[in-house]
């Protein structure tokens, strides 16, 4: 979920007019994160009441509530980030903070799955486009 908000957060920023946005970057943060945050809360309720027969477990509960926590963290570092940097700045310092987040999942995936540290990086590369890319084609489609 952590890395789902920050890939949507990324694309909103990229989308957003770079006149003004500053007053109004809080607001897209924490508008997006809860909007995307209720939408797979819904989704994620309804799906496992689907597979569970109509009940929903305590590890879905949990799973559930780990993953609004992970959203929740990628908006409060993006916050703090508009927080501490001048405002000429903290546009291009929230994107910067997204692709390290993207990139950061990216390399942690790849170490924990065994890859050398050049491998996890590469990787980390790699990851990192895809997620720029999808945020790219978000915006296309959008129209934005």
């Amino acid at each position: 979920m952590a890395l789902y908000v920050a890939v949507c957060l990324l694309a909103a920023l990229i989308a957003a007019p770079h006149d003004g946005v500053e007053s109004h970057a809080i607001g897209i943060i924490w508008g997006v994160t809860v909007g995307l945050a209720l939408a797979h809360w819904f989704a994620f309720r309804v799906s496992a009441m689907l597979v569970s027969s109509g009940q929903v477990h305590a590890r879905d509960v949990e799973l559930a509530g780990a993953q609004l926590a992970g959203a929740a963290v990628v908006a409060a570092a993006a916050t703090v980030a508009i927080v501490v940097v001048p405002d000429s700045w903290e546009i291009a310092a929230v994107e910067f903070l997204l692709a390290a987040l993207i990139a950061g999942v990216g390399f942690v995936t790849a170490r924990s799955s065994g890859a050398s540290g050049m491998r996890a990086a590469v990787y980390a590369v790699i990851v990192l486009a895809f997620a720029t890319g999808i945020a790219l084609l978000k915006n296309l489609l959008a129209g934005h």
